[in-house]
């Protein structure tokens, strides 16, 4: 039998963490890799100015789900696009991939990967 504790919990309990290589972020692992194995989900906060700097996740299908704010997004060799709130983005395995919160408010995103990404650290 399947009890609801631990299963509903309001996002403003859990941990946060700041990934390497992030700039003014504050990320919630919302289902994590030891709950289930086969994907990851995250809720991401990007302050102004913040960043997610250019990086890529080799092994990692990676799809950002834009709640609010307003950012710039660059896909490989791509020129930065300008994204909104119900943008989606698809990030294959090996793609380089930047992501800059522009204000004036918070960019508050939704974040999956599948598979899970490696930890290294939080």
């Amino acid at each position: 039998m399947i009890t609801q504790r631990g299963l509903m919990e309001s996002l403003n309990d859990m941990p946060t963490y700041e990934p390497v290589g992030h700039r003014g972020t504050r990320n919630v692992r919302l289902i994590n890799a030891e709950e289930n194995g086969l994907f990851e989900l995250i809720h991401g906060i990007i302050e102004p100015g913040g960043a997610a700097d250019r990086h890529c996740h080799e092994d990692s299908y990676q799809a950002i789900f834009i709640l609010s704010g307003l950012a710039d997004v660059t896909l490989g060799d791509g020129k930065p696009r300008r994204c909104g709130a119900d943008t989606i983005v698809r990030i294959p395995p090996g793609v380089d991939h930047q992501v800059v919160s522009l204000g004036p408010d918070p960019l508050r995103l939704l974040v999956a990967y599948a598979p899970p990404l490696e930890r290294t650290g939080s």
